[in-house]
């Protein structure tokens, strides 16, 4: 708790000041004023008596503090147990109450009929009237088993698979559809067949408005597959009853809250139910199950005491607000006040003192430090004690003595250390404007050197470009070489050729020659075999009329003629295969005759070009042999071109060899010449620098002076 007295205290202290400085400090009354004008707790007396004051009072504050803290811990413990022990028996209530109802649920998997029921609706799925029957049967078994416990409002049966149906039987009017998408449904078919407790619904499981809270679990049929899930809906006055007529302290209240940390019941205010919980537990460092911690709530801070059903998982939840716990401790805190008041009142009476004996003599001498800080040396004090004030206004005596010789002695030196200074800046002054005009020889010095360098590498580049092309001239021209010593060799190669040529040539003609006669001979071959065959149709046709003859004779002859009849029948047929024969060779003879004739002419034109391939050979022969000639001509110019660029070569060779000489002494001069100026910069900043320091000097010497002006001996 806050201290007023320390809080009155800070209002009064809040500001600062700053003492002034040598130049701006006022003299003579106005001193004096601003003196009895300063912040009082910047005097030592005052001080002294803050000291006093606040020691008392805060081993006062301190004592009664820890006397109230130490009340309060054993307070809260005490509460604290008390609370733990009523919160405990209502969660043993609860988890009693709530695993009677998980084993009433368990009669609904054990009952026999309901199970026959199950079983006789999952085989029946093709037969109306025995689903309806067994539904039937089914809604009014569990009717029964709901009126048998007041605290239960509805038991329904809500199917799982197609093959019993989309109706939900038991009590109510529960409709599949609200409920098929429902978390809790699905939660409950993955526990596989435990039981899962459903938080308060506010306005019920069917919508009439009636606050409730549930226990869900699957049933399995004769198969082992889930076949319904059990809703068993429970009235939330259950659970209200439990926490009614329980305080564990004054403006206690106590709250049921799901896993989610939502408030499921509050015994105070019932309109919560369903708001999230501003307790953290995660954060206070308490175990998960159970524990006690302080902290705040939408009520205030509060001692927060908490136990978990292990039915369920949801906890009971105490809070107490800490106020009502340290009400009877109220009284140490205000007698610690009372004796803290008493203590002031003492320490304002030794400060009074203080004040007197400490701060009057000290104030006269700090307005006696003033005056000989405007310059009044001749201030001395008149305070006579055997303390260690009197003692400190003769230390102030003597010191203004002291101050007074020195102040004489500093103004003599002052005068010759301005003179000092009078004739260093004039000698630092010439010899910066010395160094500064080496500074700008050099720098142009270095500028030439530089130039001499950048154009002898230029130089140098350039011969070594010059040398570079008059290598490629070489290479080009030695390719040239070599190409024309492969044309000289593909011309005499060609000459040969076409010599070849013109002989083959001579020989084709003739062949040609040749062949047109043999072709003419061959024709007329092919005449006189038409001719033949010709004639060997006329016998295939007197045969076959000879053959007609003998089997008409043969047929007039009877039985005897029979034989001489097949004769004539051979006869005639081989008579017309001849004809037909004779035809075939006739056709082949006619094509070959016509292409015998196409070949003829074929000849006859082929020679007329074979007569200009000659000539033509005998024209491209004579032309190879110029080529040849003017090759030969051209190695010769390309021999004199190849010894004309080694010559040049040699010669810019020399060249660059000369302009890197002259590139690196140019090199090495702007090198000097720029570490010349380097070091003529650096004397230049140094000369300027040491212009600077005797102003400074000169300055600075002023200034001690006039400072030593104000002062009066």
């Amino acid at each position: 708790m806050q201290n007023p007295f320390q809080r009155r205290m800070r209002k009064s202290g809040g500001g600062t000041s700053t003492e002034p400085s040598l130049s701006d400090k006022p003299t003579g009354a106005k001193a004096d004023a601003r003196a009895r004008l300063r912040n009082p707790l910047h005097l030592l007396s005052v001080r002294l008596f803050l000291i006093v004051f606040v020691s008392i009072v805060a081993c006062v504050a301190v004592v009664g503090t820890l006397s109230f803290q130490i009340s309060k811990g054993v307070i809260e413990k005490k509460v604290t147990a008390a609370s733990n022990e009523t919160i405990d028996q209502i969660r043993g209530k609860l988890d009693l109450i709530l695993g009677n109802y998980e084993n009433f649920s368990i009669q609904f998997i054990t009952d026999k009929s309901l199970q026959d029921n199950i079983r006789e609706l999952g085989s029946s799925a093709s037969d109306e009237y025995a689903i309806f029957e067994n539904q039937r049967a089914l809604s009014t078994k569990l009717s029964a088993m709901a009126m048998s416990n007041a605290e239960v409002m509805n038991v329904n049966y809500i199917p799982l698979q197609e093959k019993y149906g989309t109706n939900v039987l038991g009590t109510g009017n529960l409709k599949y559809e609200t409920v098929k998408d429902a978390p809790w449904l699905k939660q409950a078919v993955e526990l596989g067949g435990k039981s899962i407790w459903i938080p308060i619904q506010e306005k019920g499981f069917q919508g009439n408005d009636q606050r409730s809270f549930g226990l869900a679990r699957t049933i399995r049929d004769t198969s082992g597959s889930y076949a319904y899930a059990l809703l068993i809906e429970l009235k939330a006055s259950l659970l209200e009853q439990q926490l009614q007529n329980v305080k564990i302290g004054e403006g206690s209240r106590i709250r049921i809250l799901d896993g989610d940390n939502t408030i499921l019941i509050d015994n105070i205010e019932s309109g919560l139910a369903g708001e999230k919980s501003v307790i953290d537990f995660a954060g206070s460092g308490a175990s998960a199950d159970s524990g006690s911690f302080i902290t705040e709530s939408n009520v205030g801070q509060v001692l927060a005491v908490y136990q978990t059903l292990e039915t369920v998982g949801w906890k009971v939840l105490g809070m107490i607000p800490t106020s009502e716990l340290v009400r009877d401790a109220k009284e140490i805190e205000r007698m610690t006040w009372l004796i803290a008041a008493a203590a002031a009142l003492i320490a304002i009476l030794v400060g009074v003192y203080v004040v007197a004996s400490v701060g009057r003599p000290l104030q006269k001498l700090r307005n006696l430090m003033g005056e000989a800080k405007d310059g009044n040396l001749a201030v001395r004090s008149d305070i006579r004690s055997q303390n260690e004030i009197g003692q400190l206004s003769e230390s102030f005596n003597d010191m203004m003595g002291q101050i007074t010789a020195l102040v004489g002695q500093t103004r003599d030196n002052a005068q010759h250390v301005l003179h000092t200074a009078s004739e260093v800046g004039e000698a630092s002054r010439r010899t910066a404007g010395a160094a500064r005009e080496i500074a700008v020889a050099t720098e142009e010095i270095a500028g030439g050197a530089t130039s001499l360098a950048m154009e002898a590498e230029r130089g140098s580049d350039l011969a070594g470009g010059m040398d570079q092309n008059m290598r490629q001239v070489k290479a080009m021209s030695d390719e040239m070489r070599l190409s024309a010593e492969q044309v000289d060799q593909a011309s005499r190669q060609g000459t040969e050729h076409m010599a070849a040529m013109i002989q083959k040539t001579g020989e084709t003609e003739q062949m040609v020659r040749d062949m047109t006669e043999k072709v003419g001979r061959l024709q007329e071959s092919t005449s006189s075999i038409r001719k033949i065959l010709e004639m060997l149709g006329g016998v295939a046709k007197q045969t076959n009329i000879l053959s007609l003859n003998a089997s008409i004779e043969a047929a007039r002859a009877g039985e005897a003629g029979k034989g001489f009849m097949v004769v004539a029948g051979e006869i005639r047929q081989l008579a017309e295969q001849s004809r037909q024969s004779i035809g075939m060779v006739e056709s082949i003879t006619t094509t070959i005759q016509t292409e015998i004739e196409e070949t003829v002419e074929a000849l006859g034109k082929a020679q007329p070009v074979f007569q200009e391939q000659i000539g033509s050979v005998k024209e491209a022969n004579g032309i190879f042999h110029e080529v040849q000639a003017r090759m030969n001509s051209l190695a010769s110019t390309l021999e004199n071109v190849a010894e004309s660029i080694r010559l040049l070569d040699e010669s810019q060779q020399q060249i660059g060899s000369a302009m890197g000489s002259v590139s690196a002494v140019a090199e090495q001069s702007s090198a000097t010449s720029q570490e010349v100026a380097s070091l003529s910069s650096e004397q230049l900043g140094v000369s300027d620098s040491l212009v600077g320091l005797a102003a400074q000097l000169e300055q600075v010497s002023q200034s001690l002076q006039r400072s030593l002006d104000r002062f009066k001996a």
